[in-house]
């Protein structure tokens, strides 16, 4: 029993076949009406008309298309520069703060040094000298699980600034193509509507030559013929898609 997604998905790949014969059946009769009416005298500025139109319109989609490529581009170059930056940064802070540690521990010990230094020749009595001596092991041991514990903290710190900075670039990057991804969509969109303009005005336009009306009504059956076939499957679709789902249903 296929599930509810995959029943869904079946319907939609159907519908979209059909459309899709459909437009490619009034393409094919488009093209047998505009062999024959081309020929005529007074429809060769009709046609010139409705090319230059579609021309124009896909002139207009191509220069914004490349506008939004190049928006683009700038885009994801400055969201690569922000990586490149933001990882500098956190490269640069981590090594300040290993630097610091690194000193930190060297004075620590260099204190530890010359507090035992100075403990041993003060003292009188070997005891004297074992507290000193540990005194330096417990100084020296502070200073070295402190510079650990810098360093650790360091590391933590990079990764962090570094998976934020990651985040930011692959967010700029992700916006960049959804931009050019809605742009060239309206682009194609406006084009699509120019030429249905461009095409319905021709269509009035031929309508009105006596000299192809036997061609121009020619077509408009065909054209009437494949919009009934066109309904008829799909009302077929979404019978058997309410079929299914209703089954589904049990």
């Amino acid at each position: 029993m296929p599930t509810l997604s995959e029943i869904t998905e079946g319907h939609s790949k159907r519908i979209s076949r059909i459309t899709q014969t459909r437009d490619a059946r009034l393409r094919e009769a488009a093209d047998a009406r505009d062999r024959d009416l081309r020929a005529l005298p007074k429809a060769v500025p009709l046609y010139e008309a409705c090319d230059r139109q579609i021309d124009e319109a896909r002139a207009k989609q191509s220069a914004t298309d490349a506008k939004a490529e190049s928006a683009r581009a700038a885009a994801l170059q400055e969201a690569s520069d922000a990586l490149a930056g933001a990882l500098a940064g956190a490269h640069r802070v981590r090594r300040d703060a290993d630097v610091a540690a690194f000193e930190k521990r060297r004075k620590a010990e260099e204190d530890a040094e010359h507090e035992f230094i100075l403990a041993i020749g003060a003292a009188s009595a070997a005891p004297t000298s074992t507290v000193a001596q540990k005194a330096r092991a417990d100084k020296l041991e502070k200073a070295r699980k402190e510079f650990d514990a810098a360093l650790t903290a360091a590391q933590e710190q990079f990764r962090k600034s570094r998976d934020t900075a990651l985040v930011a670039e692959s967010r700029g990057s992700r916006d960049a193509d959804r931009l050019f991804t809605a742009t060239t969509r309206v682009s194609e969109s406006s084009l699509k509507a120019a030429r249905a303009a461009a095409e319905q005005a021709l269509a009035k336009a031929l309508a009105a030559l006596p000299e192809g009306a036997a061609e121009f009504a020619e077509w408009r059956a065909a054209t009437a013929a494949i919009a009934a076939d066109y309904k008829r499957a799909e009302t077929a679709e979404f019978e058997r898609f309410h079929r299914d789902v209703q089954a589904l249903g049990g």
